[in-house]
């Protein structure tokens, strides 16, 4: 099985993400397209199943970013699955990702009058610490080693 990934590359010194123009293909084996299929509707399970996988990782080190270390990205899209209103959500986002958000982060709308740009902030806040946990850097071999043995 294959998908079509696309990338944001983060800059921490701006903490902003800019896309990343190419759509890369990842070959799934039998086993891990299996467990694509499990995943797939649960978008956040499906992107840490990635954001986890040796073999993924090891395929954006080689051929997506090879020469590479310290760089850090996240995962835009996996075919139609997208990620990118996790990193380009502003207060006047579409009201589908609000509800997305309001959702996940467990915000309650006190009013229908309710400011929108209140909630807007609320979900800025929220995703100031989860873009946090989507980031993927690029870390040669040896401090992975080190990092997982402390």
């Amino acid at each position: 099985m294959k998908l079509n990934f696309e990338f944001a590359i983060y800059d921490e010194e701006l903490d902003k993400f800019e896309l990343d123009d190419k759509i890369y293909t990842f070959e799934l084996n039998e086993e891990q397209a299996k467990t694509f299929e499990l995943l797939k509707d649960a978008d956040l399970h499906l992107y840490n199943w990635f954001k986890e996988s040796e073999y993924f990782i090891h395929w954006l080190k080689t051929e997506i970013y090879p020469d590479s270390i310290g760089k850090k990205i996240a995962i835009a899209t996996i075919d139609d699955i997208l990620y990118l209103r996790f990193y380009f959500f502003k207060v006047t986002s579409a009201d589908s990702h609000y509800e997305y958000f309001k959702k996940l982060f467990d915000i309650i709308e006190e009013s229908d009058w309710q400011d929108r740009e209140e909630i807007g902030e609320q979900i800025l806040e929220a995703l100031k610490v989860k873009r946090k946990d989507l980031i993927i850097e690029l870390k040669d071999d040896e401090s992975e080693q080190v990092e997982t043995s402390n």
